[in-house]
């Protein structure tokens, strides 16, 4: 079943949103010390990409995401890609951080298999590592200051929120453009002390790839159903060795 390229980057962003750090209220303790783990709840939102073509053609992407946290400092984040009517049904990923156990899982809607990989614990360092020195980009070096703008406080879903816009431009030439590029990311955050880093809205405006909206529709506060951290019946395990730490010929 051939997935389209539009799909995998919309699935791979939902997917980052879990591995994000996060900081919050409620606390892990584990046998090496204490981890700062989010307030338990649950959201979901639902995801908008608009990308107008050349020719004026509009081309609409939608999918779904929910983020399930709970007390232990689990996070689940199930993504939903929406297909056009007619065509296939709709494409779902599946990510799952279990820090306590060391543990992050996949899985997609096609096939009955979940994929278990290691996670190192963020509070043992590798003895050694690689340090390599970062690729710079031409485009890096060109692109102007980010300008940051406040915008204040709204309510989202009854939810009080914060919210900034950043504006960055890529001169002309930076990216073989004939014009300058300006790209607007806004983003609104509860203001709640507990739910800091929650993100309500988020809308990016991109003229290389359109305008993307994700938003807070559902949310829940307390623990999930302990059943969204768990595989199906059913499913085969797969499990994975954790990467190799390489250490440099120096050390």
């Amino acid at each position: 079943m051939r997935i389209t390229t539009r799909v995998l980057t919309l699935i791979a962003t939902a997917a980052s949103a879990v591995c994000a750090a996060q900081i919050s209220s409620t606390t892990v303790a584990t046998n090496r010390g204490t981890r700062q783990t989010e307030t338990p709840h649950t959201a979901e939102y639902t995801i908008t990409q608009v990308q107008t073509l050349a020719n004026g053609v509009t081309v609409t992407q939608e999918s779904t995401e929910k983020i399930a946290v709970d007390a232990q400092g689990r996070h689940m984040n199930l993504s939903t890609v929406m297909r056009p009517a007619g065509q296939q049904s709709p494409f779902t990923f599946v990510h799952i951080i279990d820090p306590p156990n060391h543990t992050s899982t996949s899985r997609t809607s096609q096939g009955q298999r979940v994929t278990v990989r290691s996670i190192p614990d963020p509070v043992q360092k590798p003895a050694c590592a690689t340090h390599a020195i970062p690729e710079t980009r031409h485009s890096d070096i060109s692109r102007e200051k980010p300008v940051i703008e406040e915008l204040g406080t709204t309510t989202i879903q009854g939810m009080e929120a914060k919210g900034t816009r950043i504006t960055t431009t890529i001169p002309a030439g930076a990216e073989g453009n004939d014009a300058p590029l300006v790209i607007t990311n806004e983003i609104w955050r509860a203001a709640a002390s507990n739910f800091r880093d929650l993100t309500l809205r988020e809308v990016t405006d991109d003229p290389r790839s359109g305008k993307r909206t994700r938003e807070l529709k559902n949310f829940a506060q307390g623990d999930p159903d302990p059943s969204l951290f768990e595989p199906p019946q059913g499913y085969e395990i797969v499990k994975e060795d954790p990467p190799q730490v390489v250490c440099s010929s120096g050390q």
